[in-house]
């Protein structure tokens, strides 16, 4: 590593950007040489004002997490579009979520579109995720049948979130024939890389033995990883469990504190499981004005037993 390092040091004395680039890289995050944030900013800067577009994307990264300077949205989207004008597919996913959520520079769907397209196929497996998601959601029928294709091969290269949406539509059958075996696949794989939506989905498969055999056991190791990462379903899948006694000792103080972690994040599930408990009593002292007040967020989320209760109510 000291060869290459003494190596990169002559070439950037010479005024070789990549070269600036590469040491710049090197000093910002510790890689062979001791940390030094400012001297790596001061070569990432020279780099990406050279064109380089790797140092343009680290830039731009730097001013939205403030690393070795001031967080700047504008100046950003201003690194992260030039590197995307020299077609680098990561700067050109960067553009789209810029333009989509307004990051430094004005909402433009047209433009975010564009910049997302351009990420798909420059193989950022992110944009093709996202692109095949948008197609599967707005598209017309091509182009569902194009959204469904970009998410199998995003999950094939190892995209945690396309492998978690792969199992979705392997489950419901969307797009490609129903199968519980390869939507619990794809809900494993996206799961052991952390992905909190599959561990959850993967204890649902668990729990209620769909595509697996039933075993509550597991269902619930996997509910707990995607409940430490806050995710709500796995959360009232948890209190349910504790409520019901499935896979765990039965316990109403556990069941609620888990049903009112998801009810907290609006999940309605949980605030629809909260109010039945609380108008039947279900362990609790019954209490309906508790119980409309969640079966009415509920409803308000969609709920249709939620607005089919009140309604009879």
């Amino acid at each position: 590593m000291s060869r290459k390092i003494d190596s990169l040091k002559k070439r950037a004395r010479q005024g070789d950007a990549g070269a600036e680039y590469e040491l710049g890289s090197a000093y910002l995050r510790g890689r062979g040489v001791r940390k030094d944030i400012r001297r790596g900013m001061e070569l990432i800067k020279k780099a990406a004002r050279a064109g380089v577009a790797l140092a343009q994307l680290d830039l731009s990264w730097c001013y939205s997490e403030g690393c070795g300077v001031r967080k700047n949205p504008k100046q950003a989207f201003r690194w992260a579009l030039a590197a995307a004008e020299q077609g680098e597919p990561t700067a050109q996913y960067n553009a789209w979520v810029a333009y989509s959520q307004g990051f430094g520079t004005k909402p433009d769907p047209g433009a975010a579109m564009k910049w997302l397209q351009k990420a798909a196929k420059g193989g950022s497996t992110s944009a093709m995720t996202d692109l095949g998601q948008h197609y599967l959601e707005h598209g017309r029928p091509n182009q569902r049948r194009k959204g469904v294709e970009l998410i199998i091969a995003a999950a094939e290269q190892g995209d945690a979130e396309a492998q978690w949406i792969e199992g979705l539509l392997h489950e419901q059958g969307i797009g490609i024939p129903a199968d519980a075996k390869k939507a619990c696949a794809c809900y494993l794989a996206a799961a052991r890389q952390g992905n909190a939506s599959a561990q959850a989905s993967l204890g649902s498969c668990y729990f209620h033995g769909e595509g697996v055999a039933r075993d509550y056991r597991t269902a619930l190791k996997w509910y707990r990883k995607a409940a430490a990462q806050g995710e709500p379903m796995a959360q009232t899948c948890i209190g349910l469990a504790y409520m019901q006694g499935d896979g765990v000792r039965r316990s109403v103080e556990t069941g609620l504190e888990w049903l009112r972690k998801a009810a907290a994040q609006d999940h309605a599930d949980a605030l629809f499981a909260l109010g039945e408990i609380y108008w039947s009593g279900e362990g609790v002292k019954p209490d309906r004005a508790a119980a409309k007040r969640y079966l009415r967020k509920a409803a308000a989320l969609g709920d249709p037993e939620a607005v089919e209760i009140l309604a009879f109510l």
